[in-house]
């Protein structure tokens, strides 16, 4: 799968909780800003962009808005009145959205929804929101021919430099197909911090059916091989504990534990066959439920045999806490064996007992990073002991029964 994610469908991110859980699970995310846009970044971005290379600001290619605006072209062509019907902005929009744009923003049945500040605007006459699409500069998120052809036939309206108003579901729709043919174009994977957009993944495929059938097809999943990584996560972090997790902390945990992160990834490479069969899944109850139980035949036994392996060890970290076992037997050999032999008193040969104490512990530990590194979920691993928030006890109690 690839390892940099597009966000889609607006310019700024919508939920912090979602963009910390990205910064876990992909090597970077795109987003297409424009760069004359007012930045209204929430402190996290900013934090992000100031001290990580995890955001990366990108525009579509000429090539991918081309190819967009031919095919909305080729279909609005086929059949204008009925697209004008729907989506005109002079007529039966203000009858179509009776409800207000708050209303809408939390129905589950609405395919997009209301545009958040700066991408939409509030427009008196239709008592809506309207979205603002930029489409000038070398930012552009539309070909010009298109916004123009929109603006002709009544599906789109000049708002001052290089925006347009939309009806926001036709917006939605386009920014849809604009993602997808991108992420296609730039090896990228389509996510999103709400799932009542319009999904990209396959809507250039599938544009006929977005605009004109009012049952298209809508998977649950955008993007299974991402969704999988965010149920194992969130089976180790719960939720209400990464919120609390301080961003300085998610940034270094994620610089130490870029090499665990590739080998996670390409575990879940591993089951493409089975999430690919969860992607053509609609209802989202049933593929979440899906997604659970391939956690639970695939990944958790792993979780559980990397803890046992190293709790056979000796020693392990828990908690951000070395826990220091010490095997006598094993040592037994060795001046510490002896001196426990002999009633533990360390006291009395405590410089000798450092000399041997040191090299053993060494071992154990160099030996625990042999059997970390060789784990596809080591990953994980680091997660719960580091960011979950969990104390000792807990661990040492979950240690009877696994997770």
């Amino acid at each position: 799968m690839p390892s940099i994610a597009l966000y889609y469908p607006w310019m700024h991110f919508q939920d912090d909780n979602w963009l910390k859980l990205a910064l876990l699970t992909w090597g970077r995310i795109v987003r297409m800003r424009p760069g004359r846009v007012e930045d209204r970044d929430r402190e996290l971005v900013r934090q992000l962009r100031a001290e990580t290379d995890f955001i990366v600001e990108a525009a579509p290619s000429p090539t991918v808005l081309t190819t967009v605006a031919e095919k909305f072209t080729e279909i609005i062509d086929t059949d204008p009145h009925r697209i004008v019907e729907r989506y005109g902005l002079r007529d039966s929009f203000r009858e179509e959205f009776d409800p207000s744009p708050h209303d809408l923003r939390y129905s589950t049945d609405w395919l997009g929804y209301e545009p958040p500040v700066p991408q939409g605007t509030w427009d008196m006459v239709r008592s809506v929101y309207m979205l603002r699409m930029h489409t000038g500069g070398n930012d552009s998120k539309m070909a010009t021919d298109l916004s123009e052809k929109l603006v002709d036939m009544g599906l789109a309206e000049p708002s001052g430099g290089p925006w347009v108003l939309m009806h926001p579901k036709l917006g939605s729709i386009y920014l849809a197909v604009l993602t997808d043919v991108m992420a296609r174009s730039e090896m990228l994977s389509p996510a999103t911090d709400d799932p009542r957009i319009h999904k990209a993944v396959g809507a250039l495929d599938q544009l006929t059916n977005l605009l004109l059938d009012d049952h298209a097809r809508v998977l649950a999943v955008e993007h299974a091989e991402s969704a999988y990584m965010h149920v194992a996560l969130r089976t180790v972090i719960e939720p209400e504990k990464l919120a609390e997790v301080p961003v300085a902390k998610l940034i270094r945990f994620r610089e130490a534990h870029r090499d665990e992160l590739a080998a996670f990834h390409e575990h879940v490479a591993s089951l493409t066959t089975e999430l690919q069969a969860i992607a053509e899944v609609e209802n989202l109850e049933v593929a979440s439920a899906h997604l659970k139980s391939l956690y639970e035949s695939e990944t958790r036994p792993q979780l559980n045999e990397l803890r046992r392996a190293l709790r056979a060890q000796g020693i392990e970290s828990s908690a951000g806490t070395l826990v220091q076992k010490v095997d006598l037997n094993a040592a037994a050999g060795t001046l510490l064996g002896s001196v426990a032999a002999a009633g533990g008193q360390l006291a009395v040969a405590s410089a000798a007992v450092a000399v041997t104490l040191v090299p053993y512990i060494a071992g154990k530990v160099e030996a625990r990073r042999q059997q970390v590194g060789a784990s596809p979920v080591a990953y994980l691993l680091a997660a719960d002991r580091e960011l979950s928030g969990r104390t000792l006890l807990g661990a040492l109690q979950r240690r009877t029964h696994g997770r």
